[in-house]
């Protein structure tokens, strides 16, 4: 029994001394180039995840896919989140491009999807250590509500209609549009790398 003890022990010591090691020695790479490897991602993205499911547990989503929500929602999407999420038929911003995580492709639904409670928090609260902002700070539950209301119809959004959006919205003076959106596409992509709505 006192040999398990002082296994347990040296153990637990040892991994005090290497934690150390590695903050303070330098050798853990920071930078944004440097791609994590494949075990530590997958850590960062379950630990990522299981977060934002238990974060976003009891959030009642209201009534979502209404035309004048979804304009809503895209006026400030492409404010605030078109720079590092894609828009469709547009290529990635030197910013986009140089995001470690990489930022999803929010015009691509796949079967891994968040659901409105968990965008919801994600675009409100943001996530540490990927670029993406909290929100929350700046807009109330109804507008962030409304940009969940447009990430959901986006995969239903092609890059011809996203143009007419832009070209009928801009700088937020709305006229009415002729843009069909499909609001059925209720799914927002989650990639290994992350993130969720910036």
């Amino acid at each position: 029994m006192k040999t398990v003890i002082k296994t347990i022990i040296a153990s637990a010591l040892a991994a005090i001394v290497a934690a150390v090691f590695v903050i303070f020695s330098g050798v853990f790479n920071v930078s944004a180039l440097w791609e994590d490897p494949s075990l530590l991602r997958e850590i960062l993205v379950t630990t990522r995840e299981a977060s934002i499911e238990k974060h976003a547990e009891g959030i009642v989503t209201p009534k979502l896919g209404e035309a004048g929500q979804i304009i809503n929602g895209f006026r400030s999407y492409r404010e605030m989140c078109a720079v590092c999420h894609t828009p469709p038929g547009q290529s990635d911003s030197p910013i986009a491009q140089g995001l470690n995580p990489s930022p999803p492709d929010l015009s691509i639904a796949n079967d891994h999807a968040m659901n409105n409670s968990e965008i919801f928090w994600v675009i409100k609260n943001g996530i540490r250590m990927t670029g993406m902002p909290a929100w929350g700070l700046s807009h109330d539950d109804a507008e962030i509500w409304d940009i969940v209301a447009f990430v959901k119809a986006l995969p239903g959004i092609d890059a011809e209609a996203y143009r007419e959006l832009d070209k009928n919205n801009q700088a937020g003076h709305g006229h009415s549009s002729s843009t069909k959106i499909n609001s059925d596409n209720t799914h927002m992509q989650k990639n290994e790398h992350g993130n969720h709505a910036h």
